[in-house]
């Protein structure tokens, strides 16, 4: 069974429990080292997954395991990047780091040294997906919704899945508009989080467009993602693939090993790096579109990727 190393926020210990249970294979993960800021959450955390535990994130890093994962959110500061890139087992994270996009790009990884995790185009129902639209067509439309509750990820990491899924299919947009809903403003410190909800429209040249909408006050982890082009609609959650042709046959998808909530997502991840299987990395093409997507939030006008990309160096 692999063995895992885990930082984690304190509300986070369903998350965990439900990442080491036994898979649907009889697969599980073996949690060795849970650390967490707060003494008593990593007691809490460490007793939750039968565990040792620590308040140094340096000692999770150089834990003797077969995969780390930084679950907690904002942990990819500059000093936990230099960490991350001196450890010898694949990291993974589920937040993206918390600082400028243009200070990222400086650095030799792009400031992306760990595996973003749990990614949409990187699951088991993707794979399935990515067969399907083998036979599909030309892809049209894209629109994607992600929600969670706070506990289980941020709207950044939700807002940068998204996007990744959309350029993966579409490439980068020529236009993007995006608008924050939610009790807080937003700031123009792309260092600070906010929750809240998130939606964005993305034009590509004159004959397609995606969409998303994300939010991490949604209690409960739902994604969907909905394709549309030549081949009719294509149906993707975390859970599995749905196909109808335009005539509204049902078309056969390849099976697949769906997981339900975003413990299990990141279990079957985790399982996967510790395997030294291959998992996607977040593309240059969605870190600039999100960051598109956060100056239209600002100005509240359209942005243009391309013109982002020069402004950053990218």
């Amino acid at each position: 069974m692999p063995r895992l190393a885990v930082w984690a926020h304190p509300n986070q210990i369903r998350l965990l429990e439900r990442a080491i249970a036994e898979g649907p294979q009889g697969d599980g993960l073996e949690a060795v080292l849970v650390g967490c800021e707060d003494e008593h959450g990593a007691t809490a955390l460490a007793d939750a997954a039968g565990a040792a535990s620590c308040t140094d994130l340096r000692e999770v890093l150089r834990a003797d395991v077969d995969v780390v994962w930084l679950a907690a959110p904002r942990t990819l500061d500059a000093d936990a990047r230099g960490l991350v890139r001196a450890t010898a087992v694949p990291v993974a994270t589920s937040s993206p780091p918390p600082a400028a996009l243009s200070d990222l790009l400086s650095e030799p990884d792009g400031g992306m040294p760990a595996v973003f995790i749990p990614l949409l185009r990187g699951g088991a129902a993707w794979l399935s997906a990515a067969a399907a639209l083998e036979n599909f067509g030309t892809v049209h439309c894209v629109h994607v919704s992600s929600t969670a509750g706070d506990h289980q990820t941020s709207r950044t990491s939700l807002a940068l899945d998204a996007i990744d899924f959309v350029t993966h299919l579409l490439g980068e947009p020529d236009e993007i508009w995006a608008a924050h809903a939610g009790p807080l403003p937003l700031t123009a410190d792309p260092t600070v989080e906010r929750s809240g909800h998130l939606t964005a429209a993305m034009r590509f040249g004159t004959e397609r467009a995606a969409s998303i909408t994300v939010s991490d006050g949604g209690g409960a982890w739902v994604r969907r993602a909905v394709i549309l082009g030549d081949g009719g609609r294509l149906i993707l959650t975390d859970e599995g693939v749905s196909w109808t042709d335009p005539d509204g046959v049902s078309q056969e998808a390849p099976p697949t090993e769906g997981q339900a909530n975003a413990g299990e997502l990141a279990g079957w991840h985790l399982r996967r790096l510790a395997a030294g299987r291959e998992i996607p990395r977040i593309s240059l093409e969605a870190a600039v579109v999100l960051e598109s997507a956060r100056l239209s939030c600002l100005t509240r006008q359209v942005e243009d990727p391309q013109h982002v990309r020069n402004m950053i160096g990218g």
